[in-house]
């Protein structure tokens, strides 16, 4: 008796809430991102609702004092704008104003998580992955949006504008290193709508779905890499598992390679042990060996990292080293 009251009391508090919300008279609404929401990309698409006659304009705040403006005006109800987030949790105000004050304000906290940092690897409890892409959803952005594919498997845009993806997505490929596919905006290239064994939970929940292990996809372009690794003896378990996208950005990056950090701070990220001690190959002369912060006399133009000394895919040699010999692997840069 006691639990049936219960539930009862907690179903009329869920539906005085509902009666709330539904009877908000502010006339300003976020729709999107959702409560406690996960991102995977460092971009986080805002939805807001707002009625020019009780709103005049939209302030966005994020934790870093960055405050971006939106007009609100007659001819549209909904408005998008795309937030870049740092790593980690980020707590993001949302205003709406009318005559300079505060009609409503709104936050939202969200979680950029990175998979090769180990200290924002894992989001706190209660945070989520939530998906935008759905039909219910999109029913929000059809008065101004296409929200159809309008592209052709395997050919890229000539005027990349006429994308239905680029107007809301265009920040995805600011970077300097921008991925073939995503540059030519050829996103259902991957983005297929399948799930892989890890994630599971997103089968059916967006339409733009990327499986993970991302493998198929990236090895359906890049098959030399495939079999060139395959015949290795030893393999790095990020390239092993087929969890590509752990190092690489498949949009865009600062790093070449579309790495997510330059290379020497990607591996330290993980290889934490490995910035300092017994690691660092002692000399002749008993001084460290550099690992970074000098220039590589392998590679002309590129500064010394891991890499110089480590295959980050795979190798016939232990630790996944560039030659099967310490000879071989030093004459790299001592040609003398």
């Amino acid at each position: 008796m006691r639990r049936y009251i219960c539930i009862k009391y907690i179903l009329s508090l869920l539906f005085c809430s509902f009666l709330l919300f539904a009877q908000d008279e502010t006339g300003f609404r976020l729709l999107n991102p959702q409560i406690s929401s996960i991102n995977e990309e460092r971009i986080a698409s805002f939805v807001i609702e707002a009625d020019s006659q009780k709103i005049d304009f939209i302030s966005i705040t994020t934790d870093a004092n960055k405050t971006f403006s939106i007009e609100v005006n007659e001819e549209r109800s909904h408005y998008c704008k795309s937030i870049n987030l740092h790593i980690g949790l980020n707590s993001i105000k949302v205003a709406g104003y009318k005559n300079a004050l505060v009609i409503k304000e709104q936050s939202r906290e969200l979680f950029f998580v990175s998979k090769v940092d180990k200290d924002f690897r894992y989001p706190p409890e209660g945070y989520s992955k939530k998906h935008f892409h759905n039909q219910e959803n999109e029913k929000l952005c059809i008065k101004c949006h296409d929200m159809s594919v309008n592209e052709v498997s395997g050919v890229a845009f000539e005027d990349i504008t006429k994308s239905n993806c680029y107007g809301c997505h265009k920040s995805i490929n600011k970077e300097k290193h921008s991925h073939a596919p995503s540059v030519n905006w050829l996103c259902t290239s991957c983005h297929n709508g399948e799930v892989g064994v890890f994630n599971k939970a997103d089968k059916d929940r967006t339409k733009y779905s990327v499986p993970d292990p991302i493998e198929g996809v990236c090895f359906s372009c890049h098959k030399k890499y495939k079999e060139e690794w395959s015949k290795k003896r030893f393999h790095h378990e990020p390239a092993e598992s087929g969890r590509c996208n752990r190092c690489h950005n498949a949009h865009s990056s600062l790093s070449e390679f579309y790495l997510k950090k330059p290379s020497w701070e990607l591996c330290t990220d993980c290889h934490k042990d490995k910035i300092e001690g017994m690691h660092i190959v002692k000399t002749f002369g008993r001084k460290a060996h550099p690992t970074h912060n000098v220039k590589d006399p392998s590679r002309e133009g590129k500064d010394l990292s891991c890499t110089s000394c480590h295959n980050p895919h795979a190798s016939n040699a232990p630790s996944l080293l560039q030659s099967e010999t310490s000879m071989g692997l030093c004459s790299r840069c001592h040609k003398k």
